[in-house]
C-alpha cells in the first residue's frame, strides 16, 4: 500500500482505468468464463482499493458495474436489466464498496502501526542519546576525580572504573548504529573494545591483541556484560602478563555452541603463580558469569595464562539463535 495518497481526481481517473482493464480482460475471456460476467471486476476493485484507497475502489466498483451492465450482462448494449441481472449487479456493488471500506480500514491500521513504529524508533534514539550523554558525564567526573588524586592506588581504581563505564557507553553507541531490534554485533564490538584497550595499556611494549569472533548478534544487555568480562580479562593480561618491556600476544576468542557462549582470553606472558588469588577484576568477572548462569575456569598456559568463561542458559541461547 503506497504511503502517499493521490488526489481525488487522480483516484477517480485511475480507478476508472482499473475498471476498463477488468472489462477488457472479462470481455476477451467471455467464452471461457461463461456465466461469470463479473468475475474479473472483483480483483480490479481489490487492487484499486489497495493502491488508491476507498475512493478509487468505489470508482472501480461503479464503473465496473456500468460496463458489465451495458456490454456484458444480457440484454447487451442496454441498461434495461432483468430482475436477476439487477440483483447480481447490486450484490457486486455492495461487495465492491464493502471490500473498499475494509481495505481502507486496514490501510488506516497499517498507517497507525507505521507511525507507532516511527515514534518508538525516535524515542529509542532519544533514550540512547541521553544515555550516551549521561555516561559521558559520569566518565568525565571519574576522570576529573582521578586527575585530582595523588594516590596511585586511587588513580588506578578510578581508571578501572572509568574503563567499565566506557564499556557500557560503547555498547550504547553500537546500539544506536546497529539493528532496529536492539541487537549488537559482538564481533565488531569486542574488536573495537580490545583495540582501544591495547592502545591504552600497552605503552611501548610490543603486545598484540587479537580477536577471533564470528558475526554474532546479541541483545544490548548481554553485549554489555560480555564487554565487561572481556574488558577485565584483557586489562589483567595487559597489566600483569608482560612486565618491564616484555612483548607478547593476547588472544580473545568468542564462539557460540548450542545453549552456550564461550569467551576465552589467552596470553603468552609470564603466567600467574597463584591461580586462586582473585582481585577486584576477577571478582567482577565471577559475579557477571554467575548472573548469566555461567562458569569461570582459569588454567596455566604453556606459556602464559588462560581464562575461559562459559555462559549458559538464556545468555547462551540468545547468542546461538541470533547468529548470522
Amino acid at each position: 500500500m503506497p504511503e502517499r495518497r493521490l488526489g481525488v481526481s487522480l483516484q477517480v481517473l485511475i480507478g476508472s482505468a482499473f475498471a476498463i482493464g477488468g472489462f477488457i480482460l472479462q470481455h476477451s475471456l467471455s467464452g471461457a468464463l461463461g456465466g461469470f460476467p463479473l468475475l474479473l471486476f472483483v480483483p480490479a476493485v481489490f487492487f484499486s482499493a489497495i493502491v488508491l484507497g476507498k475512493i478509487g475502489g468505489a470508482t472501480t466498483t461503479f464503473c465496473g458495474a456500468a460496463l458489465a451492465g451495458y456490454f456484458i450482462v444480457e440484454p447487451r448494449y442496454s441498461f434495461a436489466l432483468t430482475a436477476s441481472s439487477a440483483v447480481a449487479l447490486t450484490i457486486f456493488v455492495i461487495i465492491g464498496i464493502g471490500m473498499s471500506l475494509v481495505i481502507e480500514a486496514l490501510r488506516g491500521t497499517i498507517e497507525k502501526l507505521n507511525e507507532s513504529e516511527r515514534s518508538k524508533a525516535l524515542l529509542l534514539e532519544e533514550l540512547a542519546h541521553r544515555t550516551k550523554n549521561d555516561l559521558a558525564i559520569i566518565s568525565s567526573a571519574i576522570t576529573l576525580q582521578r586527575n585530582a588524586s595523588s594516590d596511585p592506588a586511587v588513580r588506578d581504581a578510578l581508571a578501572a572504573a572509568n574503563a567499565r563505564v566506557l564499556v557500557v557507553a560503547r555498547a550504547q553507541e553500537r546500539l544506536r548504529g546497529g539493528k532496529a531490534d536492539g541487537r549488537v554485533d559482538l564481533s565488531s564490538y569486542v574488536a573495537e573494545l580490545c583495540h582501544d584497550l591495547g592502545d591504552l595499556l600497552r605503552d611501548v611494549r610490543p603486545i598484540a591483541v587479537r580477536v577471533h569472533c564470528p558475526r554474532l548478534l546479541v541483545q544490548t544487555d548481554l553485549a554489555v556484560n560480555v564487554g565487561l568480562i572481556v574488558n577485565e580479562l584483557v586489562t589483567n593480561s595487559l597489566k600483569y602478563a608482560f612486565p618491564s618491556e616484555r612483548g607478547g600476544t593476547v588472544e580473545v576468542t568468542l564462539h557460540s555452541e548450542p545453549n552456550r557462549l564461550v569467551i576465552e582470553v589467552r596470553d603468552d606472558g609470564v603466567g600467574c603463580e597463584d591461580l586462586g588469588k582473585a582481585g577486584l577484576g576477577s571478582k567482577l568477572v565471577k559475579l557477571l558469569a554467575k548472573q548469566l548462569a555461567g562458569t569461570v575456569e582459569r588454567e596455566a598456559g604453556d606459556p602464559g595464562y588462560i581464562v575461559r568463561v562459559t555462559l549458559t542458559g538464556n545468555a547462551g541461547s540468545a547468542a546461538t539463535i541470533s547468529r548470522d
